[in-house]
């Protein structure tokens, strides 16, 4: 009709938008781990997504997705409103899991895609470069690969990997015992550990009798500091929760000491949360915190990419921070971690790779 400018569109024009990728994991585990990986990631976001037959995708109290087939380990399929403003305009999106010779391809495709577009030239065009095809360029970029993998490893850890790796971080427990041999415990003390991880040194720090809390920004790392602790939480000793090094969720002058072992390098104000720090201490409380020198680049203890991304501090600029914080009685140890390699009973080619000068450092100062 001429002069009209509406469009309309059949089925077959409509796109199809398709993904894939090979995992190295069987159909059901790549089922299992998929689902929990993409929940949280779109819990970040601000989308809910519930898992089983009567499954839902939520965003802003508004169901955006419902699950119509719910296969575990083989297929999922959804129906998707992707416009509150009009509701009746549906898609269906797949998740196919297909065993391979290696593993399990998984592919998601997205049917009857662009309707709501003006045209399918263009305007998808646009759409796709914006939306899909630059936000898959930058996420497999360096800056970008770098950003996420340090994330997942060691400043905001999560995944299954992480989770079993800070359930026994067998590099870190000689640190542990070094942190634990300057700060002398005792059945009084009440510690707080930031950026604790897995728990693993809150579950040493309570062999003392002394009472603890945890603190991490990571929910993975919280969950497994929690059940790794199960027997001290129930007791009362011990509370492990989500929060960030700048915004301590506690009153001041709570705490007898404070811990943070690997943490300090990735704070974007470390000043400021050792001031942070200072308000939860008590009047002649103490703090340790253990970091590591410029001499440990490119190590074991700080590859790459987490390496570029961490902060490295001389001992005079250690000491700088903790006085500009307010502390008092500072100084900076560089203990030998070997002997508490051996300690912790780590296999002799472990024990092995604390030999050398030391280069660690740990920050030691007080309140008054």
């Amino acid at each position: 009709m001429k002069g009209s400018c509406a469009h309309t569109w059949t089925e077959a024009t409509l796109a199809t938008l398709s993904a894939s990728v090979g995992l190295s994991l069987e159909p059901s585990a790549a089922f299992s781990i998929l689902f929990d990986e993409l929940a949280g990631v779109l819990a970040r976001l601000g989308l809910q997504l519930e898992s089983g037959p009567a499954g839902r995708v939520v965003e802003r109290g508004v169901e955006v997705g419902r699950v119509r087939s719910w296969e575990p380990g083989k297929y999922i399929l959804v129906e998707w409103h992707q416009a509150d403003w009009k509701p009746e305009e549906t898609t269906k999106v797949e998740v196919r899991f297909e065993p391979v010779k290696h593993g399990t391809r998984v592919t998601v495709e997205h049917h009857e895609w662009g309707g709501l577009l003006s045209d399918q030239g263009g305007e998808l065009a646009g759409w796709f470069a914006g939306e899909v095809v630059a936000p898959l360029f930058q996420a497999t970029a360096p800056i970008r690969f770098g950003d996420w993998l340090t994330d997942r490893l060691a400043r905001r850890p999560s995944g299954m990997l992480s989770r079993d790796g800070y359930r026994d971080p067998t590099h870190h427990r000689p640190n542990f015992l070094a942190i634990l041999s300057a700060l002398r415990l005792k059945s009084d003390d009440y510690l707080l550990e930031i950026g604790c991880g897995g728990g693993a040194f809150l579950q040493n720090t309570l062999a003392s009798g002394c009472k603890a809390a945890g603190l991490d920004h990571s929910p993975d790392m919280v969950k497994v500091a929690n059940d790794l602790n199960q027997e001290a939480v129930s007791e009362g000793r011990l509370k492990v929760v989500q929060g960030e090094a700048n915004q301590l969720p506690y009153p001041d002058r709570t705490f007898t000491c404070v811990v943070m072992t690997n943490v300090f390098g990735f704070l974007a104000d470390p000043i400021g949360v050792l001031t942070e720090i200072r308000r939860v201490v008590s009047s002649h409380g103490r703090i340790a915190v253990f970091t590591l020198s410029s001499e440990m680049k490119g190590t074991i203890a700080a590859p790459e990419p987490m390496a570029s991304r961490l902060h490295f501090y001389t001992d005079k600029e250690l000491t700088e921070m903790a006085e500009k914080a307010g502390f008092v009685k500072i100084r900076v140890e560089h203990p030998d971690l070997e002997p508490f390699a051996r300690e912790a009973k780590l296999p002799e080619d472990v024990v092995a790779d604390f030999r050398g000068e030391a280069h660690d450092q740990l920050l030691l100062a007080w309140k008054k």
